[in-house]
């Protein structure tokens, strides 16, 4: 059974009109007013705009295209001493100081926020503070001998020689991912209906890949149990885990989840979304425009109603659409509008001043969210890091999953 939402969009569109939009694996809602999708079933139709069945085809688009391409390089080649200039090209091999490195005592454990070296030089983590004693192999940190790691080339493909290479050119600085050039325009909004995901069935996610994991109405994991019913879809056990929200990275990057319409095999895919600081809605919203340069890595838990441009972002508190499991998991009717959430609700009541409305649903995340500690750090992002926008809008291109994503739903490609 397939439905349509009409999604309500926030602050602007509240006053001038209906958009339809949002969806999600069992019912995503859009953006500060996205409908969504229906409630998920095992390998067949959901209660949505778009199908949430398809047996995991393993055709389609691959797990994304990544950033710069990863060099492994040689050995250095040049004089001993040589302090050498960084390697301009992206995944070439290094021409460093010749001779062995040395890497004792040099260790590259991965970064703490749950991803990896690679990334950590391809993102410019390595002149980070907060990155501390980790990826010094990959950063070309370790001293000793007479070249980092025997001159080979990081990862941005760019290196230096000398006694102590560095990670060579950074792109998208700040600790961000390279900065698109080539995305797509696009548009974010957000939802939370407490349904399980679209890609929790064995059947919606590609062969060989593990189905992401659904909680109890106790937020308890179900672990390996994939087939139980959505809370959504006849009042069964299976509710989305509150630990899915969205954390920042850094002050300009941060991770999360999202319901796309991106094709039939569309489970465990991540997208890159660099936001331009404009509204969908409107030209002068000012939670869009904070979120100028900053970026966000997402990945596709949901389908459903959403437009191909779309990504309905996972944020506590953001509205539960046509399918309202939270009321039961939660035990409280206190969702704000159904479509928008907490933020529309105290638009509404705030006469649609920013600061008023900022403040109000920063207040709701805290009252309803009590003793939740998941959902509340999730519906605090979206008053904080991601500044209570009305559907901002955005550049998107698929890329790879960091680690820190996908170790937290459990969905490899």
């Amino acid at each position: 059974m397939k439905q349509l939402r009409r999604a309500v969009l926030s602050s602007s569109l509240a006053l001038f009109g209906l958009l339809t939009a949002s969806a999600c694996d069992s019912g995503a809602v859009d953006n500060g007013d996205g409908a969504g999708a229906g409630p998920s079933v095992p390998g067949g139709s959901s209660a949505g705009s778009s199908s949430l069945g398809h047996a995991g085809a393993t055709s389609g688009p691959g797990a994304g295209t990544g950033g710069s391409s990863v060099s492994t390089g040689g050995t250095g080649n040049g004089a001993g001493n040589s302090t050498g200039s960084s390697g301009a090209s992206s995944g070439g091999t290094a021409n460093g100081s010749g001779g062995t490195a040395s890497t004792t005592g040099c260790s590259d454990t991965p970064p703490n926020n749950g991803d990896t070296c690679a990334h950590a030089v391809q993102y410019g983590w390595c002149s980070q503070s907060w990155l501390g004693s980790s990826c010094q192999q990959s950063c070309g940190k370790c001293s000793g001998g007479t070249g980092s790691m025997g001159g080979t080339g990081s990862t941005g493909g760019s290196s230096s020689g000398g006694s102590t290479g560095s990670a060579g050119a950074t792109q998208g600085g700040g600790g961000q991912p390279p900065v698109l050039i080539d995305g797509k325009d696009g548009w974010a909004t957000r939802y939370w209906d407490c349904c399980k995901p679209a890609c929790g069935w064995k059947a919606n996610v590609p062969g060989g890949t593990n189905p992401v994991s659904s909680c109890s109405q106790a937020d308890q994991s179900l672990g390996g149990d994939y087939n139980s019913k959505s809370a959504c879809d006849g009042n069964g056990p299976a509710y989305m885990c509150g630990n899915f929200g969205p954390w920042a990275v850094s002050d300009t990057l941060a991770y999360g989840f999202a319901a796309v319409n991106q094709g039939s095999d569309f489970c465990g895919r991540c997208f890159q979304l660099q936001f331009t600081g404009k509204s969908h809605n409107s030209n002068t919203d000012p939670g869009s425009q904070s979120l100028a340069g900053k970026t966000m890595i997402v990945q596709a838990l949901n389908n459903g109603g959403v437009d191909g441009t779309q990504f309905d972002l996972l944020i506590p508190g953001g509205g539960v659409g046509d399918f309202n499991a939270c009321s039961q998991q939660w035990g409280t009717s206190d969702l704000g509008e159904q479509y928008g959430g907490f933020f529309l609700a105290c638009q509404k009541s705030n006469g649609f001043d920013y600061a008023k409305s900022k403040a109000c649903a920063a207040a709701k995340c805290q009252s309803v969210f009590s003793g939740k500690a998941d959902l509340l750090a999730g519906c605090n992002f979206f008053v904080n890091w991601f500044g209570a926008p009305d559907n901002p809008a955005l550049k998107f291109k698929e890329v790879t999953c960091p680690a820190a994503i996908t170790s937290m739903s459990g969905l490899h490609r």
